[in-house]
């Protein structure tokens, strides 16, 4: 069962509103308000940021103490490709870094409606391609995202394997968003239990994403790509998300194109709880599962689709 602190946020947030008219002023306020909202969300204690840009693209450190600095995790920030930046996401990767002890780069990819696909992606390579140039080896380099980020991390393997680049130690996905053409059979089972996911407003903003490209297109919906060859996947996600399909079908595709997925189950949790770790059990919980990519890929993969953890 849900915690109390987790079903008094949904209640609150059942308020709350996504239905958003499309303009690109509109969502641009929107983004303020989160980032605004989020300003009472501080870094994990020993956890220290250092803002810079990759060429034009803002970036962030978020080094935590005695960090293993030969390694690090690019971490790719959900939002439906329109919301979502670095302060709305720095307090959770900061104790994502702080359990892994890790160094996280987030970056600020750009967005829709401004930045239709595939500037998000190419922001994302981008990234990836200057932490090679850094030194890293792609072994130590572990991609992280949370919905549509988490799809986005898993495209981006794709590009990297199409260009022959070293690949990811792994990826690890919170409710990765995998399907922009939104078949999946939770969409409308759980649409009622979802609050901060809008059916409607999901699907307009894949379509303006993949800007008259086709919704299949695996690098914008990688649950339709060739998989085989990419690094091991770890999922995160909840049974009572309207994303509760694309992050099974994804494991499943990944497990039959042979690579190590790991896909571990909660119940009656709304998407994004990840990110009120500081309110709700289950976000700690699941954050804390995280300690085991200590070592990168020492566990990440070794927990079988049919055995998925639920609590």
């Amino acid at each position: 069962m849900p915690s109390i602190q987790h079903n008094l946020l949904k209640l609150s947030l059942n308020g709350f509103s996504f239905s958003l008219p499309l303009r690109g002023s509109d969502v641009g306020k929107l983004r303020a308000v989160l980032d605004f909202s989020a300003l009472w969300s501080m870094l994990p204690w020993g956890v220290h940021f250092k803002p810079f840009h990759i060429g034009g693209l803002k970036a962030e450190w978020l080094i935590p103490n005695r960090a293993d600095k030969s390694k690090v995790l690019l971490y790719l920030h959900g939002g439906g490709y329109a919301l979502g930046s670095s302060h709305t996401h720095r307090s959770m990767v900061g104790q994502i870094a702080k359990i892994t002890g890790l160094p996280a780069l987030l970056i600020g990819y750009r967005k829709i409606p401004e930045s239709p696909f595939p500037a998000a992606l190419d922001d994302a390579v981008s990234a990836y391609e200057w932490l090679l140039k850094q030194g890293y080896n792609g072994c130590d380099i572990l991609l992280g995202g949370d919905s549509a980020g988490g799809g986005l991390a898993i495209s981006m393997q794709l590009v990297l394997k199409s260009k022959c680049l070293p690949l990811p130690a792994g990826t690890v996905c919170f409710s990765p968003w995998t399907d922009l053409a939104v078949t999946g059979s939770s969409v409308k089972k759980n649409e009622s239990k979802d609050p901060l996911v809008r059916v409607d407003k999901m699907k307009k903003w894949g379509e303006m994403y993949a800007a008259h490209r086709l919704l299949n297109n695996p690098l914008i919906s990688p649950l339709y790509g060739d998989l085989r060859g990419l690094s091991p996947i770890l999922i995160q996600v909840s049974k009572d998300e309207i994303l509760y399909d694309d992050s099974v079908r994804m494991a499943l595709a990944a497990q039959k194109a042979g690579v190590k997925v790991t896909l571990q189950e909660w119940k009656g949790l709304i998407h994004w709880w990840h990110i009120f770790w500081r309110i709700i059990p289950e976000a700690e919980e699941a954050l804390d599962k995280l300690k085991s990519l200590k070592a990168y890929g020492i566990k990440l993969g070794e927990e079988p689709v049919s055995e998925a953890l639920t609590s």
